[in-house]
């Protein structure tokens, strides 16, 4: 099989989870004997090809007022940078022409940001079949996120359905959507997407964590109970929430691994100024989660499904998840994690009050780890391509309403 995957970032350009997962697949893929190809976006004007690790890598140039992942711009620059972004004939044609060289069987979309839904119709032109992964909401929402003024929407609102007219319209090209959680998939259904598309798979993800790690102290924590967050801090990460839980709570210690922007890091740097927060910047996992308990994912928004909750579980750590988005559904409540509601200071400061006073890692150690091979790259691997299989196999002409 030749896939060619088509991602707005791919390593070196690597930003999130989403990228990763990409990564892991076209490599995957690679290592197993098959022809891969990656497209992305080209963050330096100019197009490049090159190879990575077996997959052979086009770098496209933007076709559009401005770099959205560069300086921020005014709103009015802004909305004019997501209405060419609707649909963006010109990366089409980018993109086509490249599928004309490579001629692959499939092509495998994942974040269409910068790239648009024209991709889709230069797939179709070619009659080359689709599968569209969902690792956020940017086909229901040009900010990717359904989140506004903090609060999470309840439904798409008027601008975003404008915008998105496009993306609803050529929704049916795909023979199959694979998405990273269940919430995510109807999130998007319910904006009006992939109606007609048969097949609709949810995959929690694929990590590449293969090795048992070494055990963990098995006995009752004789100091504070360490909580760790690890990801972009940013206002909706809700870390807020979590340091001002820990503040409250007693013989609790926070460790803080990420960046964000500088402004705003350094406020809660000097907001939360104590011997009992940590600021590490960045930081290499296993380091990470080698120096904490559990680790704490407070979002006020609806997460998709972040990476950083199976690779805690790769390290034996359980997690602290809000009630919202996909992450509840691969966390086992007192078993692999814990489950609290969005936005609560008072009932997380009793959480981590409980778990202080009789944390013992061997708890959760073993299901934490058990846990986590359902997302290595052995177990994964089959169901994706499984998917890939079937698209390709199927051959049926996609929705004649894609036209």
């Amino acid at each position: 099989m030749k896939v060619a995957f088509v991602n707005a970032r791919y390593a070196p350009n690597e930003f999130g989870g989403a990228e990763r997962i990409v990564r892991i697949l076209a490599e995957s893929l690679a290592e197993r004997g098959h022809q891969v190809c990656a497209i992305s976006i080209s963050h330096t004007g100019v197009a490049a090809e090159g190879e990575l690790n077996g997959v052979k890598t086009y770098y496209v140039p933007l076709a559009n007022i401005f770099d959205p992942w560069k300086k921020r711009q005014d709103p009015a620059r802004r909305a004019l940078w997501h209405l060419i972004d609707a649909y963006n004939p010109v990366m089409g044609y980018r993109v086509g022409k490249i599928l004309d060289k490579e001629k692959p069987d499939l092509v495998d979309t994942s974040n269409l940001i910068g790239f648009s839904v024209a991709v889709w119709r230069a797939a179709r032109k070619r009659n080359i079949p689709v599968v569209q992964a969902l690792h956020d909401y940017y086909l229901g929402c040009p900010n990717s996120c359904m989140l506004r003024g903090g609060k999470n929407c309840a439904k798409q609102c008027g601008v975003c359905r404008v915008y998105g007219l496009p993306r609803r319209a050529l929704s049916n090209i795909p023979s199959a959507v694979v998405s990273v959680s269940d919430r995510t998939l109807r999130r998007l259904e319910q904006c009006g997407l992939f109606s007609e598309v048969r097949t609709k798979t949810v995959i929690h993800g694929i990590g590449n964590a293969t090795e048992r790690p070494p055990e963990r102290d098995t006995s009752a924590t004789e100091g504070p109970l360490v909580v760790g967050f690890l990801g972009r801090i940013e206002p909706t990460k809700g870390l807020d929430i979590l340091l001002d839980a820990a503040r409250e709570a007693k013989n609790v210690r926070v460790l803080v691994g990420g960046s964000g922007a500088k402004d705003y890091v350094a406020g809660l740097e000097q907001r939360y100024a104590s011997e009992r927060v940590e600021f590490a910047g960045y930081v290499r996992p296993d380091e990470f989660f080698r120096r904490i308990d559990v680790l704490a994912l407070p979002s006020i928004w609806e997460e998709p499904l972040p990476r950083v909750i199976y690779e805690a579980y790769a390290y034996g750590v359980p997690v602290i998840i809000p009630r919202a988005g996909g992450m509840p559904e691969i966390v086992e409540q007192d078993r692999t994690g814990f489950i609290v509601t969005p936005g609560d200071r008072r009932e997380l400061t009793e959480l981590l009050n409980r778990l202080s006073s009789e944390w013992s890692s061997s708890r959760f150690f073993d299901a934490c780890v058990e846990k986590s091979k359902e997302f290595n790259t052995e177990q994964r691997f089959g169901k994706f391509y499984d998917v890939w299989a079937g698209a390709v196999a199927s051959s049926l002409a996609p929705a004649e309403a894609a036209e």
